[in-house]
C-alpha cells in the first residue's frame, strides 16, 4: 500500500468524525475498521509531533537553553529510553 499526503485539516476532520462514531455502530465489521483508523490518524498525530519537537531542537540557536530543552522534548516524545541518552547534546 503507497503512502499518500493529505493536509492536516483533513486529518483533524476525519480524527473527529471517526470520535464521533465511538460507540454509534452496532456492527462488529464497521467497528473494527473504525477503530483501525483511529489508531492509524493517532499514529499519524504522535509521528507530526516528533517530527515538530526535533524541528525545534534543529532550529534553536546552538548553546541556548532553549536548544537543550527542546532536545529532551524530543527525546520524550521519540520514546528513547533515559539509559540511552547522552546528558548533554553529542557534536559531530
Amino acid at each position: 500500500m503507497a503512502n499518500i499526503l493529505v493536509s492536516e485539516e483533513f486529518l483533524n476532520d476525519t480524527y473527529r468524525l471517526v470520535a464521533l462514531l465511538d460507540g454509534r455502530i452496532d456492527d462488529p465489521a464497521v467497528e473494527g475498521l473504525r477503530v483501525r483508523i483511529e489508531s492509524e490518524i493517532l499514529k499519524k498525530l504522535d509521528a507530526k509531533k516528533r517530527r515538530q519537537a526535533f524541528s525545534d531542537y534543529k532550529t534553536t540557536a546552538a548553546g541556548s537553553n532553549g536548544r537543550e530543552a527542546a532536545r529532551r522534548q524530543y527525546l520524550d516524545q521519540a520514546e528513547i529510553h533515559k539509559d540511552w541518552r547522552s546528558s548533554e547534546e553529542i557534536k559531530p
